[in-house]
């Protein structure tokens, strides 16, 4: 069955309106809805109720899933999706969320309780009164204030006779409450203070493994949880059971296909359904979606079958085309970082891009040149994105324009040097109450600032020991790389 130019310009025209860049908060206007999800099959893991910490860096879905399982009705299509976890028996309450609000507690909120310089108890205090002020709720008390719950966080005989009245009325009750946290790296803006609250919090999460009907979940970017200067005993025990929030190719296909399949727009909608009869492939509803049984979900011979209807085989075209590379690996070979992991919203941002430009052909959806365009576009909102949460990025890469990678580490350094980079970020840091990159006192130096950019995943060491950076930075930074895509 051939396929007519108006079906393709109808999933053309699908493509291009879904959501490339939607951040979600835990709580707010911004909380997930119910259409939003996808549910990776990996991702079942960092729902459980007994996996206490969630690692993820940013636009892998931390607070998607944190909101996801704090609201009923999301939190009822999480247990449809991941039917093993026990998620209909479980309440939820946030313990952090970094915004205020009804639901939330922000920064504000944790600053105005715990001082300028606190103490180890008062900072494991406020986070026991989250916990507490979590439980209440759970009992039927009315807007319990987290600042009535501080001096109970302190005493811990008090606070333990309370948690264990609440234990046994879970337990009675068949429930789990799951306390979440969300955000946490907005809990300071030095890193000594950081330190304190993860530790602190890291030592009351560790506490709570007494307690079975009393779940804590940490959702923490891996700088944060990773960080060497954190002090606290347990915390490699921590670190070994936490999940990481991955998204595979297969993840990222099945997202694109499932927001097609599910598309609101209906022209869209049923050119898709006919692109996939014209391939022998079953359409799928939105529970097949969720549970993962329909193909295009998992099935990797089934998608590369449909992104080769919607962009071609590869990335030219011609007899020697697949020297270019398969338009189904390309955008996830280059969308990675320095860890090989690649995000939703860089996925889905290359995609809508790519439907966006240029002219439509006649035979696709989406042409090759289309695709290096999307990358483009999702370079650059990757920065603008990093930036959010690393304020220093951009002063670091832009001195970087211009410099043909890979390269040796002193051509690097130099043009940091230059330019008095280090200086300017430090200056910059202290003046706008940010947290700079360098994590040891008095280490700041551009091999330090280096080793800051690899652990973000935006630089890394060849084997020959020279430098370079993933694409997914590099166009945007405007560095150059021999026979690699030129930057924007």
């Amino acid at each position: 069955m051939n396929l007519s130019l108006d079906i393709f310009l109808a999933i053309r025209s699908g493509i291009a309106t879904i959501p490339g860049d939607i951040s979600n908060d835990a709580v707010g206007a911004y909380a997930p809805k119910i259409e939003d999800i996808y549910a990776p099959e990996t991702h079942a893991a960092a729902l459980d109720p007994a996996t206490p910490i969630v690692v993820g860096s940013r636009g892998t879905g931390k607070s998607f899933w944190s909101g996801v399982l704090g609201q009923d009705e999301t939190r009822e299509a999480a247990a449809r999706a991941y039917p093993k976890l026990g998620l209909e028996h479980v309440k939820v309450q946030f313990g952090f969320t970094g915004v205020g609000g009804p639901d939330g507690v922000s920064a504000d909120a944790l600053n105005s309780i715990v001082g300028l310089n606190p103490s180890r108890d008062v900072a494991k205090a406020f986070w026991w009164a989250t916990i507490l002020r979590a439980a209440a709720f759970t009992a039927g008390e009315t807007t319990p204030k987290l600042s009535d719950f501080i001096q109970l966080g302190l005493d811990w005989e008090a606070r333990e006779n309370l948690l264990s009245k609440h234990e046994q009325r879970l337990r009675s009750e068949k429930k789990t409450l799951i306390v979440v946290y969300d955000a946490l790296d907005t809990v300071a803006t030095s890193w000594p203070r950081r330190r304190l609250l993860t530790e602190a919090l890291a030592e009351v999460a560790w506490a709570m493994r007494a307690y079975r009907c009393i779940k804590l979940k940490l959702f923490l970017r891996p700088d944060q949880i990773d960080d060497e200067g954190l002090q606290f005993v347990e915390l490699p025990k921590l670190r070994t059971g936490a999940v990481r929030l991955t998204w595979s190719a297969t993840d990222l296909y099945g997202l694109i296909f499932s927001r097609l399949m599910l598309n609101p727009e209906v022209t869209a909608n049923q050119a898709f359904k006919k692109l996939l009869r014209s391939r022998n492939l079953a359409e799928g509803d939105r529970d097949a979606i969720l549970a993962r049984r329909w193909s295009l979900s998992h099935k990797i011979d089934d998608q590369r079958r449909v992104m080769e209807v919607l962009a071609g085989s590869y990335m030219a075209d011609g007899p020697y085309g697949f020297k270019k590379g398969r338009t189904y690996d390309w955008p996830v070979t280059h969308l990675a970082d320095a860890y090989d992991e690649v995000t939703p919203r860089s996925f889905l941002g290359l995609m809508v891009a790519a439907a966006k430009y240029g002219a439509a052909p006649p035979d696709r959806v989406v042409t090759p040149d289309g695709i290096r365009h999307g990358l483009r576009e999702a370079s650059k909102t990757r920065v603008d994105q990093l930036h959010q949460d690393f304020p220093w990025i951009k002063g670091v890469l832009a001195p970087l324009a211009g410099l043909l990678l890979p390269q040796d580490e002193n051509e690097v350094f130099k043009a940091w040097r230059h330019t008095q980079t280090i200086q300017h970020l430090v200056a910059d840091a202290d003046a706008n109450k940010y947290l700079p990159p360098f994590p040891v006192e008095g280490r700041n130096s551009e091999g330090d600032l280096f080793e800051a950019l690899k652990r973000i995943g935006v630089m890394f060491r060849r084997k020959d020991d020279r430098i370079d950076m993933p694409d997914l930075f590099r166009v945007a930074a405007k560095l150059l790389k021999k026979g690699g895509m030129a930057p924007v």
